[in-house]
């Protein structure tokens, strides 16, 4: 068989740094090929050389679509979605702005990032389940949302090769089953896939392929292929006691209702948590998580029109959101977006400390030692000063973990923290999050059960803008 790809005594260019070096290596005309390998290992920068992303210091590179080998409009046959799609931009914009209904004007619907017509009707639209979004904003939608909008992107291209990074990565059970189901038919129409996973391989998969320190550790057929997960639990490090007792109740929503554009999102909810209380917030894509956190983190605006009780405290009677933002830890799938490109790992983390952006950080000894100890404990104090831009999607998901956690709230929010990390890293996640909780209250977003710390044992479900407790 024929290849479809072949990289010849290849080192390609990263940043400032060479990858890949003396990179021999190829693909068949009948491979459909899953990548694996730990976090900062290399997985998306593989795909971006495959595609032609990265600069070449030496070697070939050659595709050979349709006896096209000279490399010459490659890009038209390859289509790809990243986890952190370069397409989009939000740099201009702040994250609250995603709760703001007369602040988002300027920002592309999802209509016209698909760059679709009126009428025009993607089977692909309903499969997924965005067919009623086409309208909206992107910065608004859910981070699974999202990542079903760049699929259908790639899609509607109907390329030769379809690279995917993380594809399943905060999507709901439908969604994930959608995707296997699509890899598994375009493959028997003719598309090559080379998808970034480790847990969800589709039947259609034929090969792995290990990437090590940005290089190809090694290649196997899948019927040889055993994942190589060897987690060890770790020391914990030495973690701050929880802030003294100031609150009895963390949260009250009493019949909750958000409205966008005259359509109800959140309908009639009314939940309770209360100090040190340890709840996993669940349900499908699109129903209604995100922004019932938005409320509880001071996102919203929308909250003063609603009774709602943080901390013992009603909003709208005096309270700033400083005051609120300081008593919780918080995570989001969005927010590494919305971060400074010039600021370095050690500087997210440190900012923590306080989410005011006009206030100011203090930063003691005792500060920087938790750090250090986190960043070791997670095995990533050598990107300690790289710039959190340049290091992978996992490595800056433990960086946001530990950001929320250096400030020592009472309170975490945590809405989907483990994207992205591979198998060791949620473990050691788990275990962190199991000790630091003990006096702390605790909500935890997830579409994977096993990634829920064992300490949660209450759960409340939302579908389509309604909640119920189960």
């Amino acid at each position: 068989m024929s290849y479809l790809i072949k990289i010849k005594n290849a080192t390609f260019k990263k940043f400032q740094y060479p990858v890949f070096r003396d990179t021999d290596w190829e693909m068949h005309q009948d491979e459909n090929l899953a990548v694996t390998g730990a976090n900062g290992s290399g997985k998306t920068t593989f795909l971006e050389m495959l595609e032609g992303r990265l600069m070449k210091l030496k070697g070939e590179l050659i595709y050979n679509f349709a006896g096209n080998t000279n490399g010459e409009n490659a890009s038209d046959h390859i289509a790809s979605v990243y986890f952190n799609d370069p397409s989009v931009n939000y740099g201009d914009f702040y994250y609250q702005q995603r709760y703001n209904a007369t602040e988002t004007d300027s920002i592309v619907t999802v209509r016209n990032f698909l760059k679709l017509n009126a009428d025009d009707c993607l089977p692909e639209l309903q499969a997924l389940n965005i067919s009623h979004l086409l309208d909206m904003e992107i910065i608004k939608l859910s981070n699974g949302q999202f990542k079903k909008m760049l699929i259908v992107k790639a899609l509607m291209k109907k390329p030769r090769l379809l690279l995917l990074d993380s594809p399943y990565t905060g999507l709901d059970r439908q969604a994930r089953d959608y995707i296997t189901h699509t890899i598994n038919q375009i493959t028997l129409l003719g598309t090559n896939v080379i998808t970034v996973t480790d847990k969800y391989i589709p039947d259609s998969i034929t090969g792995v392929v290990e990437i090590e320190k940005f290089a190809v550790k090694n290649t196997s057929s899948i019927k040889n292929y055993t994942p190589s997960h060897h987690y060890l639990p770790r020391k914990l490090p030495v973690l701050p006691d929880a802030p003294a007792k100031t609150f009895e109740t963390a949260v009250k929503l009493v019949n909750v209702n958000i409205v966008y554009n005259d359509k109800p999102v959140i309908e009639q909810v009314t939940w309770t948590i209360s100090r040190n209380e340890k709840w996993a917030l669940t349900g499908s894509n699109g129903a209604g998580k995100s922004m019932l956190l938005s409320l509880i983190f001071a996102d919203n605006p929308q909250a003063y029109a609603n009774n709602i009780i943080l901390f013992d405290r009603k909003r709208g009677t005096g309270e700033s959101i400083w005051d609120i933002k300081d008593k919780i830890g918080f995570v989001s799938p969005e927010m590494h977006l919305y971060f400074n490109r010039n600021k370095t790992c050690r500087e997210v983390a440190l900012s923590g400390l306080s989410e005011n952006p006009y206030g100011k950080i203090k930063v003691t000894d005792e500060i920087i030692r938790l750090i250090d100890s986190l960043f070791e404990y997670f095995s990533i104090t050598d990107i300690y000063g790289d710039l959190f831009q340049h290091v992978s999607t996992g490595q800056q998901n433990i960086i946001l973990l530990i950001r929320a956690l250096v400030k020592n709230p009472p309170a975490l929010t945590l809405d989907e923290p483990f994207q992205g990390l591979d198998f060791d890293s949620v473990n050691l996640a788990k275990s962190l999050l199991d000790e630091y909780c003990k006096n702390r209250t605790l909500i935890f977003v997830s579409h994977q059960p096993e990634e829920l710390p064992s300490c949660i044992n209450r759960y409340f479900h939302i579908e389509n803008g309604r909640c119920s407790d189960y």
